[in-house]
């Protein structure tokens, strides 16, 4: 298949074909054979500097109106095909759904608010303080990315 293929169109001319994060490869494609023949060629070049792609820890998901995924291999095995998970803090959903999102990062700087209790009805801190606080912890919480 022709490297050209590979990812999504993005912006007119170039294609996106993965995202970078920290220790974690987001790999985006239009096809699914295209998926499996990516993470062949990840896998191979990984190999080649001592790295493997566990089985266990990856997680594939299919964002598509159609039904029964295609299953992509690696070397342990099968990938198993989510609908759902959490990466980096951020729940992300097959059908887009960002309900469970938003409701996950509210649950946390709630959580948060809580703790801050006693800070919140102390008298010798002044209000300035207390919204730096609430800025800088709670609300940080709720859009952290």
């Amino acid at each position: 298949m022709d490297k050209s293929e590979y990812g999504i169109v993005w912006q007119k001319r170039n294609r996106l074909t993965d995202l970078d994060f920290a220790n974690k490869i987001a790999i985006v494609a239009e096809k699914k054979n295209v998926c499996q023949e990516m993470t062949t060629k990840l896998e191979e070049q990984s190999a080649q500097v001592g790295l493997n792609i566990s089985r266990e820890k990856t997680k594939a998901m299919g964002i598509t109106q159609r039904s029964s995924p295609q299953p992509i291999a690696v070397a342990q095995g099968n990938i198993e095909y989510v609908e759902r998970f959490t990466c980096m803090g951020s729940v992300i959903s097959s059908d887009g759904d960002v309900k469970a999102d938003i409701n996950t990062r509210l649950a946390k700087a709630a959580a948060v608010f809580r703790r801050l209790d006693n800070m919140r009805r102390s008298s010798t801190l002044s209000l300035k303080i207390k919204l730096d606080f609430y800025t800088s912890l709670i609300v940080s919480t709720a859009i952290y990315v």
